[in-house]
């Protein structure tokens, strides 16, 4: 035998021996089939498969290879052509204090007037009144007007109060005033206002943090309240599709609510959690900060390290504390003296962000005005020429000046959407279309120029202020139309974005706002399989009112099937 001979012979031994000693692939547990995989990711965009192993994804790609690994246990689901994708993530929820406020007296969000509201108001209260403080929530605040002298001819005797949807107004009769120390000599909250009228006399309506001066009224839920109220809302958030959520502006007790949950194993969601902050730059808030972080701790479904801030309050006639450029115009079209209101000062704010990055938060801000989220910007940039390299995001967005545009991509800051707000109603047209004039207003939600301007856009619902189904979100992102009155005009239709950029906004763009890119938002081996088989296959060609009625026919969380019966 020659040398060259027996070099082969050897090589050939080696490859063999190789060959029997390669660990075999683990059989799967889930492999789905015959599916329109959309994973989100642009370097493998597509695939027809994907198998699940030990709750993540093993792989993405052909049937015919996902089949290799099918065992005589493994589930194999066949999607039947429809759309597969991640998991959908909510970029900015109140889940679980949505959830608390459910079941009671509730206006719907309805355009109503106070004199339309008094009967449905007498008659939820006649059948079901609890003790205390009587609340009445989805009232629709948009040039809404209720005097404390309209809800005493609704009820005197016990403390009322008409809680608007937004979250930032409430109208109190006069026992609530009463029994929250409101009166002529109260000082306006830092956060919030007292109207007042003749002899600086409550009227009572309440705008930001003074609803919490009656709201204080409440007795505190109980932690197995919490719980329970958690509990109802995680399937319906299954039901659209969503498996991760950004719970906004929480507290230590929802913080712990959700830990708990995790501790019995019964919390079927990633949860990342925005701290309630007023962004008040002192050691003993950020002690008390890092105090309910770490109630988080420990737990790989929570993570409680971002702090969320108000930059300003909302846009809408009569509550107009939206911090704006240019003032307000009143009815007339004349411009007013007001610009609305920023609650945190730009240097605090600046100093405030710098602390947080010492002890390791990300920051999220709440910001409707162009002034208040020119300060938010500005304040990132000072974090950004230090070298400060947190995460950074903007929720809400109603206004931006254009020259703005820009700065998101250039200080890497992730706008956290509610596009189902991006439609003709009485929020965004009735009030607010004269108090700001024509050229503001046709630039509400500018979703298209922030994307064409390198912006990433994370898809969000602020619930309970409105549905988080995030179907009906892309339609209206889409259309830029309100599907309950077709005969208005679009609100800004150049401002429409595509189903692409929507499905992206909703997978792999709010991962990436939350920070977990690493592990969601994209269907790749190794992330978790948290994915959803919807009831159709969407196209580029899928019309926004066929988004609209889109549903998943089946969800899985870890490889769980969490579809709710």
């Amino acid at each position: 035998m020659s040398r060259s001979a027996g070099s082969s012979v050897a090589l050939l031994a080696v490859v063999a021996l190789g060959a029997c000693s390669r660990t075999p692939e683990p059989v799967a547990d889930l492999i789905v089939i015959n599916g329109d995989v959309r994973t989100m990711d642009p370097a493998h965009p597509a695939a027809t498969a994907l198998v699940v192993t030990a709750g993540r994804i093993d792989f993405v790609g052909s049937d015919a290879d996902a089949r290799r690994r099918a065992g005589p246990d493994t589930k194999v689901i066949d999607a039947r052509g429809s759309t597969v994708l991640p998991g959908l993530i909510d970029s900015h929820i109140h889940a679980a204090e949505g959830a608390l406020a459910r079941g009671g007296c509730s206006l719907a969000d309805k355009e109503l007037s106070i004199e339309a509201a008094a009967p449905i108001i007498k008659a939820c209260f006649a059948a079901h009144a609890p003790p205390g403080l009587l609340v009445v929530t989805d009232v629709n605040p948009a040039d809404f007007k209720a005097s404390r002298k309209e809800l005493d001819a609704i009820e005197r005797a016990r403390p009322l109060l008409l809680w608007g949807t937004d979250g930032h107004t409430g109208w109190a009769n006069s026992r609530a005033l009463e029994l929250a120390e409101i009166t002529r000599a109260t000082h306006d909250p830092e956060d919030g206002r007292i109207e007042r009228g003749a002899k600086n006399e409550p009227t009572g309506f309440l705008v930001d943090g003074a609803v919490s001066l009656v709201l204080a009224l409440l007795p505190e839920p109980t932690p197995e309240k919490r719980i329970e109220k958690i509990r109802w809302i995680l399937p319906q958030l299954h039901a659209v599709g969503i498996t991760s959520i950004f719970e906004a502006n929480t507290d230590a007790d929802t913080v712990a609510a959700f830990a708990e949950l995790a501790r019995r194993k019964q919390l079927d969601a990633r949860v990342t959690i925005a701290l309630e902050s007023e962004g008040d730059d002192t050691p003993e808030e950020f002690r008390r900060l890092e105090d309910v972080r770490k109630m988080a701790a420990g737990e790989p479904l929570l993570r409680a390290d971002f702090i969320k801030l108000f930059a300003d309050g909302v846009l809408e006639y009569p509550t107009q504390t939206a911090a704006l450029l240019a003032p307000y115009l009143d009815a007339q079209g004349k411009p007013t003296t007001s610009h609305g209101s920023l609650y945190v000062p730009l240097e605090q704010m600046k100093s405030f962000i710098e602390h947080a990055n010492e002890k390791g938060f990300n920051i999220h801000v709440h910001a409707i005005g162009d002034a208040a989220v020119r300060e938010t910007l500005d304040a990132f940039a000072a974090a950004r020429s230090k070298g400060n390299r947190r995460l950074f995001s903007i929720a809400h967005l109603q206004l931006i000046d254009p020259a703005d545009l820009p700065r998101f991509a250039q200080l890497n800051v992730v706008a956290s959407y509610q596009l189902l707000w991006a439609q003709p109603d009485n929020y965004s047209v009735d009030a607010v279309a004269k108090y700001i004039g024509p050229e503001r207003h046709a630039r509400q939600y500018p979703a298209r120029a922030l994307r064409d301007a390198g912006g990433i856009i994370a898809g969000g619902s602020d619930w309970d202020v409105s549905s988080f189904n995030p179907f009906e979100a892309m339609a209206v992102a889409m259309s830029r139309r309100n599907p309950d009155h077709p005969e208005r005009a679009p609100l800004g239709s150049d401002e429409a974005l595509t189903l692409d950029d929507m499905l992206v906004a909703y997978t792999r763009n709010a991962a990436i706002l939350i920070g977990r890119d690493p592990e969601v938002g994209t269907l790749a081996a190794g992330k978790a399989a948290d994915f959803i088989v919807l009831d159709r296959k969407l196209t580029r060609d899928t019309a926004a009112d066929e988004v609209r009625k889109t549903r998943p026919v089946q969800v899985f969380f870890a490889g769980r099937d969490v579809t709710p019966p």
